[in-house]
């Protein structure tokens, strides 16, 4: 059996961590390098940072951000949010980030996945699923879930995986933030 991991994942908008329900009433939740050390000293084994509003304002993932948790921290972490070519990754990768997340520029280019696993290894490349049900079937949702796209979840999630994803970061937008648990549904079916 494997083992349990616990990864915090830490939505990042203006250089704060947010915390929301549904993708929708952000609150502020703290400095985000400042979580990033709290969490390495309980015993996090990861860490995931998504830069949420990077996409959506057309701009890069703040290299600062990723520099800062790299001198608090001392375990593995992600960065996700306004990565859209194999420069911005590499950039990331040499700023501190152990992995790369990536969600509408994969969808938009399938291609880079199979681009990145390719230059820096499966384990480098999540791909980050936003997902929402409507009308009893899940579909994949962009620009911090701004966007419905006509693609079903469990499919791209496949397909994903098949051009090298090393890991799938799975957010169902309807449990996001309500405290009423996990969508252990969706995540059976998608396992």
């Amino acid at each position: 059996m494997l083992a349990k991991r616990i990864i915090p994942c830490l939505d990042v908008k203006d250089g704060r961590t947010v915390k929301g329900v549904n993708f929708v009433d952000l609150r502020d939740a703290g400095d985000p390098v400042e979580l990033a050390w709290q969490y390495s000293q309980q015993g996090a084994d990861e860490l995931v940072f998504l830069d949420i509003t990077a996409t959506h304002e057309k701009r890069k993932t703040t290299i600062d951000l990723v520099k800062a948790v790299a001198r608090q921290v001392n375990i593995p972490f992600t960065i996700g949010g306004g990565i859209n070519e194999m420069r911005d990754a590499e950039t990331l990768l040499n700023s501190g980030a152990d992995k790369i997340s990536i969600n509408s520029a994969a969808v938009r280019n399938p291609q880079l996945i199979d681009d990145l696993a390719k230059a820096f290894g499966t384990q480098f490349v999540v791909v980050a699923v936003d997902t929402r049900l409507v009308d009893g079937k899940n579909y994949v949702h962009l620009r911090g879930g701004r966007d419905k796209t006509d693609i079903e979840t469990e499919n791209w999630i496949k397909e994903a995986e098949s051009r090298g994803a090393g890991e799938i970061l799975l957010t169902s937008m309807d449990h996001d933030g309500t405290k009423n648990g996990f969508d252990n549904g969706l995540l059976k079916k998608i396992k």
